[in-house]
């Protein structure tokens, strides 16, 4: 063989080792694939049909949903609330809206808002040592006590002195009446016992009985104890005296426990017992000389 022939099978044998590289990367690195997939790997990239970019289908477009723009109305009023109490603090059966326009109020109760036993006071009534210093000549003191019951119902004890010495209206003669018990026991009813025990507005009824010893001097004509050919003195007469008052009055605090109270009475006879009937007094102790009296006093709260 001539050095020719040698060298053109030397260079086939060189384009043929290039030509298998060049096919086959990876076959030097990792096991060829098997099965189909292996089939199609070796399919040399040239020898694959191009498809032209029209014949491609585009891929389908997603709904894009439209936005619905939202109508707030600022001026609309708030939606009214559900109410479970009516004003009194009572639960309602069914809960309501408009608890200002519904009154679900049936039977307002109207119980007590204090204990039983709410306290006690002690009066002094001074109203007739205040009409002493303008000139009246009769007066009438006394103590008096009461205890609460709910702020509602007071029954009141009252004891006192009275005594006169003074001219009966048409000025014909003079009455006196030396210092002579008196006792009164009655009931207030208090208008405010939902409020403040500090403050009243009542109502009361009293009986009331004194009995007592007068005497009457200088009886002169034209007095209703002159009698044509009488006695001018009429000494050591005796009188027992039941009555009653009805009254209104008011109770106001001034400063911590110490109150002031008013009343206004209208008395009535209930029975009288003179030992002379001519002579009957003119002046009662606790119930005064006419129908109309009055009491002030300085109350404090126990």
């Amino acid at each position: 063989m001539s050095v020719r022939s040698i060298l053109i099978s030397v260079t086939l044998l060189c384009a043929a080792i290039c030509s298998i590289a060049s096919a086959s990367p990876q076959s030097a690195a990792e096991p060829a694939p098997e099965g189909p997939a292996a089939a199609t790997d070796s399919i040399p990239t040239d020898s694959v049909a191009a498809t032209p970019a029209d014949s491609v289908a585009p891929a389908p477009q997603r709904a894009v949903p439209t936005a619905t723009p939202v109508d707030i109305d600022r001026e609309k009023p708030e939606a009214p609330v559900l109410h479970y109490y009516d004003r009194h603090g009572n639960a309602l059966d069914t809960p309501v809206r408009f608890l200002s326009e519904l009154d679900t109020v049936v039977n307002v109760r109207s119980g007590p808002n204090y204990p039983a036993f709410n306290g006690a006071s002690i009066g002094v009534n001074f109203f007739d040592a205040v009409m002493m210093i303008v000139g009246q000549r009769q007066a009438s003191f006394d103590i008096w006590a009461d205890c609460s019951i709910h702020n509602w119902f007071f029954p009141v004890v009252e004891a006192g002195v009275g005594f006169a010495d003074g001219m009966p209206d048409d000025g014909r003669c003079n009455f006196k009446v030396s210092p002579s018990f008196y006792a009164r026991v009655g009931m207030n009813y208090n208008f405010l016992y939902k409020s403040s025990p500090d403050y009243q507005v009542f109502l009361g009824l009293r009986a009331g009985m004194s009995s007592f010893g007068y005497d009457i001097y200088s009886i002169s004509a034209g007095s209703r104890y002159y009698y044509e050919g009488g006695p001018t003195d009429v000494t050591g007469r005796h009188a027992t005296c039941w009555y009653g008052q009805v009254l209104a009055g008011l109770k106001v605090k001034i400063y911590k426990r110490l109150s002031m109270g008013w009343t206004i009475r209208y008395a009535f006879n209930l029975h009288q017992s003179f030992d002379d009937p001519e002579y009957p007094a003119w002046y009662i102790p606790g119930k005064g000389t006419g129908p109309i009296t009055a009491s002030f006093s300085l109350i404090m709260t126990i």
